[in-house]
């Protein structure tokens, strides 16, 4: 087994202390699943005899590296390298390696290589046969047990089956099944960051609909529960909820586009026997399937790239992101209308679903930064249709769009191209994709050029205005620059003299 060698330093280290002290330390868990799986390794996870916290704070000081207490109770800290490559040291559970190993929670993270006190590592510790499952490419619990032991395993069963392209053994889904509601008792900032990593995984729509059709999604967020069998109008081939499946769909193969990278497998999740819709069904958006050309070709796509690998806030955002689709119409169910001649609206769903998705993150305990951003990327999502229907955006349009939407402006846009194939399906149209595409474009333009230095440097300050106009400091002067601001943007002024005009003009009639 390899460990890279950023970490060799630090074991020698680790290994020279627990000679001294007669103590010994097994490589456990992820790291070992991982090497053996011959994938990135960014952590290592240790297990010690004893004084695990103690160790840990003398390696951090020796390497002077950080040192991160992350759980006294269970002698857990963290030893951190550097942003992307730590050490996780914990304390022994059990007698000994083999009651540690037959404590966890699936069989291909029961698996331990000893870390010798010359720094070597020995032969690999496999009591469950964890090492054959990964060469299956399955997912198998510890213990009957697991589940029940820990709830949040069920989340992480799935993230690890979607990250990996693994099956879960029908005994696991047994567990699952059992135990789903009591994904409740689980803290809430435990279940919202592995819900995330399933879904900043590749494999995320199908591993919604397992989750959904297991009962742990809707214990976990039951304001989803209207939105099943919730018929919609003709343009739609799917009913609100499989909608929302489809649209993440749909942002996973945008992304995967954007990225190029090869993904794994998809996973083989288990389905009920009458599901028209299984968890595979999901794997690719419908309108691919049926047209395989269909290609993300935006002029812009790199910058785009590159704006989907920025975080939101300490979040990835792709995850973010695809929670905002699976969001998105929410409220579809509770603002739905039938109007006598048979038409079908749901006026205010973004707005009212905006505000239910805002619930759902602070009930998720994310930052009020993610929170927001969920928020504004369901409040907006009608606007780019609404926008793109007409003969022609105006550039006030598109900058009040951006104004608005600020930070999820982009990502809102995007948005709309997978609600586009979502709805679409196996309707789409070629031509009418292209022009989507083509809109965008010219939308993501306008923001970019908009950002060159010269065209963000204001024209005019605060102080300025005051000065010049005789006002006093207050919301009249944010008013007048909020106006000078859009007027530079959509090039209606260009100088300092205009601005001041225009403040001029604004300041007589408000």
């Amino acid at each position: 087994m390899q460990i890279p060698a950023r970490f060799q330093p630090a074991l020698t280290l680790l290994a020279a202390q627990l000679a001294e002290r007669r103590q010994r330390a097994w490589i456990v868990g992820g790291t070992v699943r991982d090497a053996l799986n011959q994938r990135e390794i960014h952590d290592v996870d240790v297990v010690l005899s004893a004084a695990s916290l103690r160790t840990a704070r003398e390696l951090a000081d020796q390497l002077n590296a950080a040192y991160v207490e992350l759980d006294s109770a269970r002698e857990i800290a963290r030893v951190v390298l550097d942003p992307e490559h730590y050490l996780d040291l914990a304390l022994l559970r059990g007698d000994d390696i083999a009651a540690d190993l037959a404590a966890r929670d699936f069989t291909v993270n029961a698996l331990a290589v000893p870390l010798e006190h010359n720094g070597q590592l020995g032969a690999l510790l496999d009591p469950l046969d964890g090492a054959a499952d990964i060469a299956q490419g399955q997912l198998r619990a510890c213990a009957p047990t697991s589940i029940a032991a820990d709830p949040l395993r069920m989340l992480r069963a799935l993230r690890i089956a979607a990250s990996y392209g693994w099956n879960i053994t029908s005994a696991l889904d047994a567990q699952i099944r059992q135990h789903a509601t009591q994904i409740a008792s689980v803290a809430a900032e435990r279940c919202s960051e592995e819900l995330l990593k399933i879904l900043n995984t590749s494999w995320s729509a199908p591993t919604l609909r397992y989750l959904e059709r297991s009962g742990v999604l809707l214990t976990l967020i039951p304001e989803l529960r209207p939105t099943l069998g919730h018929s919609q109008p003709n343009i739609h081939f799917l009913d609100v909820w499989e909608h929302l499946l489809e649209s993440v769909c749909a942002g996973e193969w945008m992304l995967h586009q954007l990225s190029g990278a090869r993904a794994a497998p998809p996973p083989q999740l288990p389905s009920d026997g009458d599901d028209q819709y299984p968890p595979a069904f999901f794997n690719q958006p419908v309108a691919v399937r049926l047209h395989p050309e269909l290609a993300l070709a935006l002029e812009w796509r790199e910058r785009v790239r590159a704006h989907m690998q920025q975080p939101v806030g300490t979040l990835a955002r792709p995850g973010l992101w695809k929670l905002a689709l699976l969001l998105h119409d929410i409220a579809k169910p509770s603002t739905r209308a039938d109007w006598d001649n048979g038409r079908v609206s749901f006026y205010g769903h973004e707005d009212i679903g905006a505000a239910q998705a805002l619930s759902i993150a602070g009930r998720l305990r994310l930052s009020r930064q993610a929170s927001g951003y969920i928020e504004r990327v369901i409040a907006g999502h009608m606007r780019p249709g609404q926008l793109n229907s007409q003969a022609s955006t105006s550039t006030r349009a598109a900058y009040r769009f951006f104004n608005d939407l600020g930070d999820a402006a982009v990502d809102t846009l995007l948005h709309s191209l997978a609600d586009h194939l979502a709805v679409r399906g196996p309707s789409v149209n070629l031509h009418g994709w292209a022009q989507h595409l083509a809109w965008t474009d010219a939308m993501l333009g306008f923001h970019w050029d908009q950002q060159t230095e010269a065209k963000k440097r204001p024209l005019v300050d605060g102080r300025t205005l005051i000065t010049a106009l005789g006002i006093e400091p207050g919301p009249l002067v944010g008013k007048l620059l909020a106006a000078v601001r859009e007027a530079q943007a959509i090039g209606r002024i260009s100088t300092q003299e205009e601005a001041l005009a225009l403040a001029r003009r604004l300041q007589a009639d408000l």
